[in-house]
């Protein structure tokens, strides 16, 4: 088995390994470094045994491969391809590593939730976790509906949010707030009412609805917020999402942008692309995945802009839209940035360079791929 090429996904901290072998398409094979690999496969502990390998899936005819955040690819990289061999000599620049190197800032944010009733806040970065608690009212909350529940334990999840990127501290707070503005004691007191009822979907659904754009007036952002939360967006919210835009509290143009990425419609792209000019990087990024997932190939010309972006992270996710969908009008600007400092935002590029110049046709998003090749078993 050999390494035919390797891939970026939407995330700086995995890469899909291209592979000339595959296995049968019901075969599917997740390994983590905390499992226990002594029946794994040869070349999946040797790849365990560098430094920085974080997970391992293998699907078909490659491998998702996870990095801790502190480790380089330009480090590790090299170090897979000693693994496993290519069948051809595979670039992998060998630079300086970049002065910031703790991570792109990426923060992993969930919420542990107990019959719709969040309970606590938990933040990863790289190997680091913090908790965060809510007030009493949420516990209070939980203890009203835990009656409701036959395993108490077993009901308690851990959902998965859009990842945050800056500070710890920081990100926890402002997740608190959001979900103090969101879950006031009235919406409390309906979901605990909710989980003693038979039809809980029917009863939790009808929380979401439309928006009348004065309540974005309301001079307290926690309301503004906690009345933004309660859309159902549609392609009649644009004007609300606009007025949104421009809130001069950034979780709520955050919430807003998140919302454009869910309207299937080419109309959203001017919306989202004054997103992308927002001074919080938190918007921006969320714009560029946004704008990504769409895939709309309008968006090329403004993707294109968006290498110049101060923030490393944004470029990365624009280097991605253009490896993604991008066309022959995306080479000059590519070369152009192709000195790029950070070397994951130059991989990137390269990547990009290396699809559009061979004339391959543009395949959407990695995740989209992988997700087609596991339905295909």
């Amino acid at each position: 088995m050999k390494i035919v090429s390797i891939e970026p996904t939407p995330s700086p901290h995995s890469m899909k390994i291209n592979l000339n072998e595959s296995l049968p398409p019901d075969e599917t094979y997740n390994y983590n470094e905390k499992d226990d690999l002594n029946k794994a496969p040869n070349y999946v502990q040797q790849l365990f045994s560098l430094t920085g390998v974080k997970n391992i899936y293998r699907v078909v005819d490659f491998i998702a491969l996870a990095r801790h955040p502190k480790t380089s690819w330009e480090e590790l990289l090299p170090q897979v391809r000693e693994v496993l061999g290519t069948t051809e000599e595979i670039s992998i620049q060998n630079v300086t590593p970049s002065v910031e190197q703790d991570s792109f800032g990426e923060v992993r944010v969930f919420i542990q939730m107990f019959l719709g009733i969040p309970m606590q806040v938990k933040l990863e970065e790289d190997d680091e976790e913090k908790r965060f608690g809510l007030p009493e009212l949420f516990t209070n909350a939980v203890m009203d509906a835990s009656p409701a529940s036959t395993n108490v334990i077993m009901d308690r999840k851990w959902v998965e949010q859009h990842p945050r990127y800056g500070d710890m501290d920081e990100i926890g707070e402002e997740v608190v707030e959001e979900l103090k503005a969101s879950y006031d004691e009235e919406r409390l007191r309906t979901l605990v009412n909710v989980a003693f009822q038979t039809d809980k979907t029917e009863q939790s659904s009808s929380y979401y609805q439309s928006v009348p754009i004065e309540k974005l007036d309301d001079p307290n952002w926690k309301n503004r917020y906690a009345a933004l939360d309660r859309l159902d967006p549609t392609i009649d919210d644009l004007d609300l999402l606009e007025k949104a835009l421009h809130d001069e509290k950034s979780s709520i143009r955050r919430l807003a942008t998140a919302y454009l990425g869910m309207i299937e419609d080419k109309k959203v792209l001017p919306l989202l692309y004054l997103a992308l000019e927002d001074k919080a990087v938190n918007v921006r990024r969320t714009a560029g995945d946004c704008i990504s997932d769409l895939g709309f190939v309008e968006a090329t010309p403004k993707m294109i802009t968006t290498l110049k972006d101060k923030s490393r992270l944004v470029r990365w996710r624009a280097a991605m839209f253009l490896y993604e969908v991008g066309d022959e009008s995306a080479i000059a600007p590519l070369e152009d940035a192709a000195d790029d400092p950070e070397f994951e935002v130059r991989m990137q590029i390269n990547m990009a360079l290396e699809r559009i110049r061979g004339g391959k046709e543009a395949q959407g998003s990695v995740w989209h791929q992988m997700t087609q090749a596991t339905k295909k078993g």
